[in-house]
Parts: C-alpha cells; sequence; structure tokens
C-alpha cells in the first residue's frame, strides 16, 4: 500500500490476497478518483461512489458504481470486469 497517510499512488495487485471485492470496497473510502482497468482493455476513471457486494446483492452480480471524471456518466461495472484499481487522483481528505 502507498504510505499509511494516503492511499494515492497505489495499485494493489488483484488475486488471492487481495481480492476485487475487498480492493472495491477500500476505494469507496477513497476520496479521490480511481483508475479501473477492464477486462476488455479500457480504462475508467472517476469517482467509487457507490458498491454492492456479493453479500448485499445476493442473487445479483456484484457492482461498483463510479461517476466518470471526464463525462460525469453514472456507470455500473460488474467486478468480473474489473481487472485492476489504481488510486490515482489526489486524496481530498489526506492530512485532514
Amino acid at each position: 500500500m502507498a504510505d499509511e497517510e494516503s492511499l494515492q499512488g497505489w495499485e494493489p495487485v488483484i488475486g488471492d490476497e487481495m481480492p476485487v471485492a475487498k480492493v472495491v470496497e477500500i476505494a469507496f473510502g477513497y476520496r479521490g478518483d480511481v483508475s479501473l482497468d477492464l477486462v476488455d482493455g479500457t480504462t475508467i476513471v472517476g469517482y467509487l461512489f457507490n458498491y454492492q457486494s456479493g453479500r448485499i446483492a445476493v442473487g445479483r452480480a456484484p457492482i461498483a458504481e463510479v461517476i466518470q471524471t471526464d463525462t460525469g456518466e453514472r456507470l455500473r461495472l460488474p467486478y468480473d470486469q474489473i481487472r485492476a484499481v489504481r488510486y490515482s487522483g489526489r486524496d481530498m481528505a489526506a492530512g485532514q
């Protein structure tokens, strides 16, 4: 993980020790933009404002909801489409 003050710049490796659900949960608490690399090769940059994990969304695919930085569009991204998450934007809460 990046320094203890902020997650800015952290690029966790998604896998057994850090599943996508945990990375999304941490990103939800981050007060800056994240870059989400999708399995189709696209990258979405935006603010992760909501998520529905498998515990909450029983019978539904877990999703992350993001407001895209450049368009303001709200996207619902299934976890299985997320390949990587980077804490790329300035952490607005760092040092607060």
